[in-house]
């Protein structure tokens, strides 16, 4: 445990000072600002069915997609390019450890950039915002859809992890991260999309669409419905993928 929160230390300081890392956040904040401010104005022309928060987060793919393989690209490819992973892997500290240390700072990295994303809402509330009304900065959706954010990016960012794990080019963990993310969210989206209930031949997908439904989860938390399937597909997930991780780079010393 003592090497652990030394090497989680050390990757936090790492992600602080990185280029890399302010770089990510820049584009993941420019790219939130542009959606919630095109979703207040698609909202402002017409009634909609949906909030401008919940439209935000409906969109939550896009930096997902783009910005999170920035995040995860360097973790182990560049180490390896380097040449530092082996040194690192002399130390006393476990294969585990290593690979715990640098998911829990890429996701509490990913969390706090989330949780910046947030003053979008607190200001356009603060500026537009009229008392008693909540429909701009809606608590509720807020906290349920950061929530979701969190508890999926368990596994979207343990992939990135399994992905750098694969290979010494930071430009092909990101792709292969890419790929994986949109699979992983298109399978989510197809599974909401298919009549399972009006076709009787596909009944048997009724239990795993439960599961893999990516946008119902988000429909589900931001609307306050708190279900164990998700969690236990997203955490199960991130054990299986940094296990395979842990395995990866035992099998490159």
């Amino acid at each position: 445990m003592r090497h652990f929160r030394t090497l989680l230390a050390h990757e936090l300081r790492t992600a602080l000072l990185s280029g890399n890392t302010w770089a990510s956040a820049a584009l993941f904040l420019a790219l939130m600002g542009g959606i919630h401010f095109f979703a207040l104005l698609e909202c402002s022309r017409a009634p909609q069915p949906w909030t401008p928060v919940e439209a935000t987060f409906r969109l939550f793919w896009l930096p997902l997609l783009c910005v999170l393989p920035l995040l995860t690209m360097r973790s182990f490819a560049e180490e390896r390019r380097s040449g530092t992973l082996s040194a690192l892997l002399t130390t006393p500290a476990s294969t585990a450890a290593i690979v715990w240390a640098k998911f829990l700072a890429a996701w509490l990295t990913w969390a706090v950039f989330w949780c910046a994303f947030l003053v979008f809402p607190w200001i356009v509330h603060a500026r537009l915002g009229t008392g008693g009304d909540q429909s701009l900065s809606d608590p509720a959706t807020l906290f349920g859809g950061l929530c979701f954010v969190l508890v999926s990016g368990l596994l979207h960012v343990a992939l990135g992890i399994l992905c750098s794990c694969l290979t010494r080019s930071s430009a092909l963990a990101a792709l292969l991260t890419f790929i994986c993310l949109l699979g992983l969210t298109a399978i989510g989206g197809a599974m909401d999309s298919l009549p399972i209930e009006s076709w009787s031949w596909l009944g048997w997908l009724r239990e795993p669409a439960a599961h893999l439904r990516t946008f119902g989860h988000l429909q589900d938390f931001a609307g306050g419905i708190l279900d164990s399937r998700p969690l236990v597909l997203y955490v199960t997930g991130m054990m299986l993928s940094l296990g395979l991780a842990v395995l990866a780079v035992e099998g490159q010393e």
